[in-house]
């Protein structure tokens, strides 16, 4: 394969120099914007004679002075020019608005016109994404695009987001869509803090590096139809980044000045607790601040407390804990564009201050992008983006270091300052935790990240209907993360309770990804019927990380946070090198304008497969019929454009980490004894055999209608896909133990997705001086596990034992598994002759945090120099294990603990006789401290949600307003973020999860709770 495509490189090129005499004419075809316009068809008139456009817009076409050449494409009017001396030809095409205008970046940057189309693909403007002033560009995409589900992992500064496009399609792997810049694809993955997320929170996700204002649009390529070319790293899904480019920005050949900044303050959005109580138990008061000790807030009513004759005061816990967060944006760009050049420069600071004291998230972006034409057949182009950023955060998750934990469950009678006493040690309420604002004064992590992204594309158009680029690129970033932990804390480490000598460690990753694609793409309009187009090509990508781990326990001196200040310091080292391979070709055949078939197949090698199974082939076959072209009905007042596509794919995917078919050996531990121990070192043999392993694999069939009414007044769209993915890898099955080994990871797993996706857009309203336009998407996907490795009952992706979250055969996935009350088979609760609930001694399924359909709507409202927007969101069903609510309700300071005291009759039946339950109960301390707490089955809630994302209203100071200054154009804009409207949940933010971006949903114990936002903001142009 990789000599055919050599040789068939050779023969081009020495076709094209064989042409390369022959009389040409070069140009480019742009609108009147100055953007390209990709695809448009270049004729020579009285002759049959043409060439299309390539996705830059240039072209070269057999010619001399004198001809007229016939310029045409959808969505513009056909307009003619005639050959001069003058080279490159510019030609401007005017918009025509009874067509569809529509151009979209597509697999490998290539531009297509989405007319054409045989799959899914949904196009997000940079300008939307600026507007919905998130730190995370990820989260910017909310509510937006049908298919695309985005979760939130926290209100901390600096905190991942997950992207999953049409459903989780492997157990274990990466479900996240494949993140490309510029045709380069960049590392998304999330670094996480070195113990599980569940215990510690996490850290940021790397697309949180991208700055939202260098992006000219984002493409979601949804199927597997149109990620097929990118490669099994995008069998799950696309997101495909375009950059600024400075081309069509301002006046020709002058450079154009653009300033932005923006300042919010964000306020958190708590969850509710009683306030009602003081500290006790029983009902009897004990005062923990004059010494006493106790965990419960179940003593007497405040209001009528008193000690020593004076009121006892009465506090907000939470609310005097957090404050509010300040954000500020600020960014500067120079962009300008001449004939045969382009250019775009830009600087960016962001700087938040999160509502938990000393958190912050800042980050420094510099981009720049250069194209020049070297030749009239030449092209280069080049970029660089250095990103800094630096993160200071606290543990989250169900640590004693976790200030939440004493925040949310600190008793209202409690005043926590001084935080130490008169010995130095921490001034408690209650022996077991600690004071919180101890916690922000002696622990802390710190995450800092140094990031390049450089790209260098040249393309080369020997001949008219010929293109060869070369594009290399590279993401490399060197990551550091520090903990410290001052004597005296009480909490958890990594081998269990954590001596109060205190700790630190240090971790720091070095990533490389270098990425290399060699293109040649052959266009052909053979007369005004058919078109053609086919192209192939080469891609190598080669990984390389290095990661070091070093601990440090037991601080001789207090709050020297320096490893050689430890007195026990253990230490780890690990490299991964993993290499791909793969060939690729893509073919398209068009028919008038109605009929286009796309046939795409690629050959990749894995370095991280058995040697048996490195190599697979896979690709795709789609069409796609416009058929209001063929019942001539383009003019038509109702409908007049109307779409059939239907695809059908298989992709590969190496969903596997390096080196995970080796046998490793690890350092030893025994409880909470760790090796190096007295001098002596020890290492065991891992107990999971590296058993050999294939690629995973994905099927999916699609089919489509695409549709425009009312002169693309309105348009909707639908998707319906089922995929179906194989051998998928199962952890963990069991194997003989005469091997030596307790199990394998083994191809063995299978799941499902079917879904349907609905886009509606309507603009009811276009005046010269008003425009409204209204979005809808809805999106509905069963996600199911059809079955594991033979002896695997579940596979755990998030949590512990019980309560945690869980992939079952048979079962959607994102099981949520605990203990839960004892039910007859009609599914009745048993209760005891007292009337109390019984808790069953087994686990099983509580749960789900798959939810039923998600959907948005969007709406832009434009009026003279006004626009008002803003996106809802909407997630129905899902569930959520709030764990928060299993320690509260034991403390006494869930808000549902204010009903103490009252009586009820639960609903059910009694264990021995089977008749209706008639005995009441008390709803006091034992009750909820026994049987509602202990059970996991009440920590589940409803994960529904209904958000006001962002609301924004701005105003565009006119010309005449700006006619005496310097500025071209100047904006002011007023935003709001993340309102929730509607939620079931009893805490924060349902879409709040600990486990991140990670593949277990669904999943809060004390969270930093999510932040609502009000931004104000301007830009000017000079």
């Amino acid at each position: 394969m990789k000599k055919t495509i050599a040789m068939a490189a050779w023969l081009l090129l020495a076709v094209a120099f064989a042409y390369a005499q022959s009389p040409a004419v070069s140009g480019k075809v742009v609108s009147k914007e100055g953007t390209a316009i990709p695809g448009a068809s270049i004729q020579v008139q009285g002759s049959k004679s043409g060439v299309a456009a390539t996705a830059e817009g240039a072209f070269k076409i057999n010619a001399k002075e004198g001809d007229i050449l016939v310029i045409t494409a959808i969505g513009y009017t056909t307009t003619t020019a005639k050959v001069t001396s003058v080279s490159p030809l510019i030609i401007t095409l005017t918009d025509n608005s009874k067509d569809i205008n529509e151009v979209v970046v597509t697999a490998l940057g290539i531009k297509r016109d989405k007319r054409m189309l045989t799959y899914s693909v949904s196009e997000v403007k940079g300008a939307t994404l600026t507007e919905a002033k998130q730190d995370n560009v990820v989260n910017s995409l909310a509510g937006k695009v049908a298919g695309v589900q985005i979760n939130n992992s926290s209100g901390i500064p600096g905190s991942s987001a997950r992207i999953v496009i049409r459903g989780n399609t492997s157990l274990v792997g990466n479900n996240q869509a494949l993140f490309v810049v510029d045709g380069i694809p960049m590392d998304n993955s999330e670094a996480g803090n070195p113990n599980r997320p569940e215990y510690s929170g996490g850290t940021a996700n790397r697309a949180s590096d991208i700055d939202p204002n260098i992006i000219e649009s984002i493409s979601v390529l949804k199927g597997a139809a149109a990620t097929a070319l990118y490669g099994s790293a995008a069998a799950r899904g696309a997101v495909i980044i375009t950059t600024k480019s400075g081309s069509g920005l301002g006046d020709k050949g002058k450079p154009n000045v653009s300033l932005s900044s923006s300042y919010s303050f964000q306020t958190p959005i708590l969850p509710e607790l009683q306030d009602k109580f003081a500290q006790g138990t029983g009902g009897k008061y004990i005062d923990g601040n004059n010494g006493g000790i106790s965990s419960s807030s179940w003593g007497p009513a405040i209001d009528t407390l008193r000690v020593n004759g004076a009121p006892v005061q009465k506090r907000n816990p939470a609310k005097d804990f957090f404050r509010t967060g300040h954000t500020t944006d600020n960014n500067i760009n120079v962009s300008g564009f001449g004939d045969k050049y382009n250019y775009f420069v830009s600087y960016s600071y962001l700087k938040t201050n999160g509502t938990i004291p000393n958190t912050d998230y800042s980050r420094h972006s510099i981009f720049a992008r250069f194209g020049v034409k070297l030749l009239n057949n030449l092209q280069l182009t080049t970029q660089f983006n250095y990103i800094l950023s630096d993160n200071h955060r606290y543990l989250e998750g169900n640590n004693f270091v976790n200030p939440l934990w004493t925040v949310y469950g600190a008793p209202i009678s409690w005043d926590p300052f001084p935080t130490v006493n008169e010995d130095g040690s921490q001034r408690l309420f209650r022996a077991a935790r600690n004071n919180p604002y101890w916690i922000l004064d002696n622990t802390g992590l710190r995450d800092r990240n140094n990031r390049v992204i450089p790209v260098v594309t040249l393309s080369y158009t020997p001949l008219p209907w010929l293109t060869i680029t070369e594009r290399m690129g590279a993401d490399v970033y060197v990551n550091g993360t520090d903990y410290h932990e001052a004597p005296g804390a009480i909490g958890w480490g990594n081998t269990g309770p954590t001596p109060v000598i205190g700790q630190l460690y240090q971790r720091n990753i070095k990533h490389q990804q270098l990425n290399n694609d060699l293109m040649i793409e052959a266009r052909k309009e053979f007369n005004q019927n058919w078109f053609g187009s086919i192209l192939v090509g080469n891609n190598i990508l080669t990984s390389y990380s290095d990661e070091t781990f070093v601990q440090g326990i037991g601080l001789s001196v207090d709050k020297l946070y320096n490893i050689g200040n430890a007195s026990k310091v253990s230490s780890r080292y690990g490299s991964y090198r993993t290499h791909k391979v793969g060939f690729y070709a893509q073919a398209n055949l068009e028919y008038k304008r109605m009929l286009t078939l796309a046939l795409t197949g690629r050959y990749d090698g894995s370095s991280v497969l058995s040697k048996d199974n490195q190599f697979y082939p896979y690709g795709s076959a789609s069409a796609g019929f416009i058929f209001t072209e063929a019942l001539r009905m383009q003019d038509n007042p109702i409908l007049n454009f109307g779409k059939l596509r239907v695809s059908y794919s298989v992709v590969g995917n190496d969903n596997v980490g390096p080196y995970a078919l080796s046998n490793p050996w690890y350092q030893a531990s025994s409880g909470n004894v760790s090796f190096p121990f007295r001098e002596q070192n020890a290492y065991v043999l891992t107990t999971t055999y590296g058993f050999p392993l294939r690629n995973e694999s994905l099927k999916e069939f699609e089919i489509g209608l695409e549709t425009r009414f009312l002169q693309n007044r309105a348009s909707l769209e639908l998707s319906w896909f089922s995929k179906r993915s194989s051998d998928l890898i199962t952890p963990g099955s069991p194997i003989s133990a005469g091997t030596g080994f307790n199990g394998a990871s083994l191809n063995a797993g299978n799941m499902q997705n079917k879904g349907l996706e609905v886009t509606l857009g309507l603009t009811p309203v276009k005046t010269k001086n008003l425009v409204w336009n209204i979005g809808v998407n809805y999106t509905k996907i069963k996600n199911e596990v059809l079955n594991l490795a033979n002896g695997v009952s579940f596979i755990q992706l998030a949590g512990f034992t019980s309560p945690g979250i869980f992939a079952y055969a048979n079962q959607p996935y994102g099981v949520i598994y605990g203990n839960h009350y004892v039910r007859n088979d009609k599914g009745q609760l048993v209760v005891t002759e007292k009337g109390y609930p019984i808790i069953s001694r087994e686990y099983g399924p509580i749960g789900n945090a798959t939810p039923d359909w998600t959907g948005g709507i969007t709406s832009s409202l434009n009026y003279k120099g006004f626009t008002f927007s803003f996106v809802l969101d909407h997630k129905h069903g899902g569930d959520v294990i709030n764990l928060d609510n299993s320690s509260l309700y034991y403390y006494g300071t869930a808000k549902g603990t204010e009903n103490r005291g009252s009586t009820v009759v639960l609903e059910g039946v009694n264990e021995k006789t089977g008749a209706p339950n008639t005995t009441p109960i008390v709803l006091d301390e034992n009750y909820y401290k026994s049987y509602y707490s202990a059970s996991d089955e009440n920590s589940v809630e409803d994960g529904s949600y209904l958000k006001l994302r962002q609301v924004s209203l701005g105003y565009n100071l006119s010309s005449a307003l700006l006619k005496r200054s310097f500025f071209k154009s100047a904006t002011l804009t007023l935003t709001g973020t993340n309102f929730i409207l509607h939620k079931n949940y009893s805490g924060s933010d349902p879409e709040v999860s600990l486990n991140g971006s990670g593949n277990g949903q669904g999943f809060s114990n004390f969270p930093v709770p999510s932040n609502r936002s009000i931004v104000a903001g301007v830009k000017a142009t000079f």
